[in-house]
């Protein structure tokens, strides 16, 4: 009776360990038999990175749905900032040093600088960061968007996919989430990130998280209550109204930023109170060492 009371809570601290270095998860329905997969995504992540991952596209091609936070084109994303009237605000915000370095920056963005409002420039930047900076990137990446390389496999092995919101949702989400602010909120912001990106020595400790994820080296923190915040807790709780029946009905793999399955309102523990069995798929990171 002793042995089997130390095996079964060695299997229990296994399971945690290994919980805590993956970033795909196995959501078991026992009573309609049906078996599905979420990946918590670090968006800024290219096509090799994923490559470099089999497991995940193995789950993805033998899903019967694949889900994303949003299925929308990026084109009509971009169509939505465009049909904006431009603004000369950026030029009377900002220090002109700093606007001529984001100039230089934003010089192949396919967005137009002076139609992006100036929370939209400084997570452009962020993003920017992570790829050039952190490396999260390879040059030869034809994808530069974790979440878009997985939907791009959905589509071209005739998987059917399915949004959970807009993208013009989400754009207003953040809005929200930020309240909305304004240039003089900003554009201390903004200026630190352009220096950020233009200097031989910027603060790798803004590479934290991505050198992490690379590695699975992640806290999922299970048992800690969430903030009360539109970007994480209210956009779970309105997934979660979709998300249990579909995994009900099909085999379903799932991804959605890594964030969205932390805590107590993480996705991951509130299907486990909706009677899902989840499992953390052990994977390792034999690929996943820094660009050079």
């Amino acid at each position: 009776m002793k042995n089997k009371l130390i095996l079964i809570i060695f299997l229990a601290i296994s399971n945690f360990v290994i919980g805590q270095n993956t970033i795909l998860w196995k959501i078991s329905d026992t009573i309609n038999n049906k078996t599905s997969y979420i990946v918590g995504t670090f968006h800024q992540f290219g096509n090799s990175f994923v490559d470099s991952i089999p497991e995940i596209k193995k789950v993805l091609l033998s899903s019967d749905l694949a889900v994303f936070e949003s299925i929308d084109n990026v084109e009509t994303t971009r169509e939505i900032i465009q049909q904006r009237k431009s603004s000369l605000e950026i030029e009377k915000r900002l220090k002109k040093k700093d606007l001529k370095k984001l100039k230089v920056i934003a010089k192949d963005w396919k967005v137009n600088l002076y139609k992006l409002k100036p929370l939209e420039i400084r997570w452009k930047l962020q993003q920017e960061f992570q790829r050039s900076k952190c490396k999260t990137t390879k040059p030869t990446d034809k994808f530069d968007h974790f979440d878009n390389y997985l939907q791009h496999l959905a589509e071209e092995n005739k998987v059917e996919i399915l949004g959970l919101e807009t993208d013009s949702l989400q754009l207003s989400l953040i809005e929200k989430e930020y309240k909305n602010p304004n240039w003089k909120k900003e554009r201390k912001n903004i200026s630190a990130w352009v220096n950020q990106m233009i200097t031989d020595e910027p603060n790798m400790n803004n590479c934290r998280l991505a050198n992490k994820y690379r590695e699975f080296d992640l806290e999922y923190e299970f048992e800690k209550e969430c903030e009360n915040d539109i970007l994480i807790l209210q956009r779970n709780n309105e997934w979660m109204k979709i998300i249990p029946n579909l995994l009900r009905k099909q085999n379903t793999f799932i991804a959605v930023g890594y964030f969205h399955l932390r805590k107590k309102c993480g996705i991951l523990e509130q299907l486990k109170e909706n009677g899902f069995r989840i499992e953390p798929i052990e994977i390792k990171p034999v690929a996943n060492t820094v660009y050079n």
